[in-house]
């Protein structure tokens, strides 16, 4: 059924009721006259006509600031409110709004100073160690190798001093020997000792290359490795010691942010949400990162409608709007269309009808206007000076084209009327009725579908007149002789 055809119905049920006629169509839209036999009546007249979608949305802030809690669970399904200020309470930035339940976190960070003093122990510990280790290696390669080497070198010198001596002693038994003056026993002993002191000081010179050439690279090497073994425990302790103080860092952290201060000036609302079950009150539980109160700007407030796909493309930033609160429906206020949403809402249900969002700002908002409160919209999309118009239950629809009962001093005239837009009230017409004309709010009392059926064919068979007239018109222009196909 097209749009004429329920609006039609609707003022076949309001037969009668001219109180509700005067209602709907009454003030400065054009006078709603009773006629003859009690018809409910229109004069057709000029006036400026107004097209408009009124829909009901919620005020709000279009500058929200949003306070979260910012206190990680650790675990736990929340952290509990203690403390909140009172909902509506205007703050200034830095003033106090809730407090979070901090004692958990207060013990761990008891326990987690400890860790951090134990593990500051061990790196001393550690720097001490590679200290120690590195101071070792240059006392080796500073002192200990020289100290070493003279002292190898000192047995090499006895060793040669030795040889010397042995070999002296030698020579003079064997001249003793030649002589007599000695035995053959005391001969071979000092052969013995100088072959002995010989060999010592080969050894002395062995023991002397091994410790330069060997020796003095293996303990370098056991001396470096122990350093880079204490410089590997060093990181690792101030590794753990970082990761200590940083873990420590965050729970105090954590500790300043269950006391939530003010990060802006406006108002407190609490971010209650009856759908999920949240109500925001000392005692609740907040999870991470979940809203706790906003900070509306009252100072720049919007009402958040909802459009319905039938009219969204009517509506456009900039359009006009008027809003009326529930809460004091004789001072209107004035709006201006923000923003349409390019994509509607999710739909609710199966076959729940699209909506899309529309921001509506209210001009010059007063000191009274608080977030929450219920508002009629009526933005207004279309606007047109001194145009004729009629209800709309004064309009018969039939076979794509639209009627009107216009009443003579004979009875009831069927007039074809070419329709305008239309504000869901009233109608513009463009042409087929007259200033002054009366029409009937309830034409389907006074005529049948039927009779429409034999206005559709009189007005067809007059279109196929004009048109055969045309061709006949056509078909008597003289032909030149020499035409193509003549």
């Amino acid at each position: 059924m097209s749009w004429i055809g329920r609006i039609t119905g609707i003022g076949i049920l309001l037969v009668g009721l001219s109180v509700g006629y005067v209602y709907l169509f009454g003030g400065d839209s054009g006078p709603v006259v009773s006629g003859l036999d009690d018809a409910l009546t229109y004069s057709v007249t000029r006036l400026d006509f107004e097209a408009f979608v009124t829909e009901t949305g919620d005020v709000a802030s279009a500058s929200n600031r949003e306070v979260r809690c910012e206190v990680e669970a650790r675990g736990a399904p929340g952290t509990t409110i203690i403390k909140i200020v009172e909902e509506g309470t205007s703050v200034q930035t830095g003033d106090f709004i809730v407090m979070f339940d901090s004692s958990a976190l207060e013990n761990d960070e008891t326990a987690q100073r400890i860790v951090v003093a134990n593990n500051r122990a061990n790196l001393i510990q550690a720097e001490s160690q590679l200290a120690n280790a590195e101071r070792t290696l240059v006392e080796f390669e500073k002192g200990l190798y020289q100290q070493e080497v003279t002292l190898i070198e000192s047995e090499v010198f006895v060793a040669q001093e030795s040889v010397e001596r042995s070999l002296a002693k030698l020579l003079h038994s064997q001249r003793l020997a030649a002589k007599g003056f000695t035995s053959i026993e005391q001969l071979r002993g000092d052969q013995f000792q100088h072959a002995k002191a010989k060999r010592d000081l080969t050894a002395a010179n062995l023991k002397l290359n091994v410790y330069r050439e060997f020796t003095r690279e293996r303990l370098t090497g056991e001396y470096n490795a122990s350093i880079k073994q204490k410089t590997a425990q060093l990181e690792a302790a101030q590794s753990t010691l970082d990761l200590s103080t940083s873990r420590l860092a965050d729970i105090q952290e954590q500790i300043i942010k269950c006391k939530v201060l003010a990060p802006s000036e406006g108002q407190v609302v609490y971010a209650n949400d009856e759908r999920k079950g949240i109500v925001i009150e000392e005692g609740a539980i907040i999870r991470d990162n979940q809203v706790v109160v906003r900070l509306p700007d009252i100072k720049n407030m919007e009402v958040a409608v909802r459009i319905n796909e039938s009219h969204v493309n009517r509506i456009q930033a900039g359009q006009y709007a008027r809003i009326e609160l529930d809460a004091d429906p004789d001072h209107p206020l004035e709006g201006k269309v923000r923003q349409v949403a390019a994509y509607p809402f999710p739909l609710r249900w199966h076959g729940a009808p699209l909506e899309y969002d529309t921001k509506v700002t209210v001009i010059n908002p007063p000191s009274t206007l608080r977030p929450g409160l219920r508002a009629k919209v009526k933005i207004y999309f279309e606007s047109q000076t001194g145009v004729l118009q009629v209800p709309l239950a004064s309009i018969m629809e039939h076979e794509e084209s639209h009627y009107c009962l216009v009443r003579t001093d004979t009875g009831w005239d069927t007039r074809r009327v070419t329709i305008g837009t239309n504000n869901n009230t009233h109608v513009v017409i463009e042409n087929g009725i007259s200033e002054g004309d009366v029409v009937t709010l309830t034409p389907f009392r006074f005529i049948q579908r039927s009779e429409l059926d034999d206005q559709s064919n009189e007005l067809q068979a007059v279109q196929t007149s004009v048109s055969a007239k045309k061709v006949d018109a056509v078909s008597n222009i003289p032909v030149p002789e020499n035409a193509p196909g003549s």
